[in-house]
């Protein structure tokens, strides 16, 4: 009897060693791409573009670098899904990617390969939309940029460590319209995490800075197959004068809150400044 059930066991065990492992979900390649333009015409180097902003003054394009992060898509019925950055060792990694318009012809002064598209991984499914930032997630932004991993490890795109990264770097040379003045004759806008605490430049900060200035744009109804996501720099820059500059600030809009250059532009972006909240972006569309 002792014999049949030792058997009777072995058996049980055997049997459950023998069931099958639980599949593990399954994934699908997610794709999303971004294009660049003005008022609607994709952005060049080496173009000129006329009737921008509130002077309808002229710009052409020197830099044009973004980082996003935190990509989810969303369900027919609003849940947000993450999505996992696949990391390249050139463009992304596991929590941020950065976006490169400019190929370094004309008066363009970065790189010459282009980036315009993120690529990634979500749980198998069908998605109607897509939720992201602009910007550095908080635990990677504070660090020195020689020392970080792509796409992180470019001097160009950071200040100082206590301020991190700059999560736009777009520079525009500028002229005015025909018959009219200027007294600047270039434009920035470097988005960026502002007061961030005391101590020196190259100590990162304790706590996350008081003006985070992640701007989050959502889009319910985005297909990856067949849609892409238009930065529009007309768009961003429609109240604003590029052509001027504020007293005794930096060319265009660094982040400050004391910089009156910033103020149509955070609007544009979907952030609050000063206080004032953004009557929503128009920075982003979907086409």
């Amino acid at each position: 009897m002792r014999h049949i059930r030792s058997l009777a066991v072995s058996l049980s065990v055997a049997a459950l060693g023998a069931a099958p492992a639980l599949a593990a979900p399954k994934s699908q390649p997610v794709e999303i791409r971004f294009a660049a333009a003005v008022n609607g015409a994709p952005l060049a180097c080496g173009q000129r573009y006329t009737g921008i902003g509130s002077t309808d003054a002229s710009l052409e394009l020197q830099d044009f670098r973004i980082y996003v992060s935190n990509f989810r898509l969303l369900t027919k019925d609003g849940k947000e899904v993450p999505m996992a950055l696949t990391p390249d060792g050139v463009w992304q990694d596991e929590k941020v990617a950065l976006l490169d318009f400019e190929d370094a012809t004309g008066n363009c002064n970065g790189n010459a390969p282009l980036n315009t598209a993120i690529k990634g991984a979500a749980p198998k499914g069908d998605y109607t939309g897509v939720v992201f930032d602009i910007g550095v997630p908080f635990e990677i932004n504070h660090q020195d940029p020689t020392l970080a991993p792509a796409p992180l490890n470019l001097s160009a795109t950071a200040w100082p460590w206590r301020v991190g990264y700059k999560f736009t770097t777009i520079d525009l040379e500028t002229a005015p319209a025909v018959g009219k003045t200027a007294s600047a004759s270039g434009f920035s806008i470097h988005l960026g995490s502002t007061a961030c605490g005391e101590g020196s430049w190259v100590t990162p900060p304790k706590m996350t800075c008081s003006n985070p200035n992640r701007p989050e744009y959502r889009f319910t109804a985005f297909n990856p197959k067949t849609h892409t996501l238009v930065m529009d720099l007309g768009a961003v820059l429609a109240t604003t004068d590029i052509t001027t500059n504020a007293p005794q600030s930096p060319s265009g809009c660094m982040s400050s809150e004391e910089d009156n250059d910033c103020v149509g532009l955070f609007d544009r972006l979907g952030l609050t400044f000063r206080g004032k909240p953004s009557q929503g972006q128009a920075f982003i569309t979907v086409k």
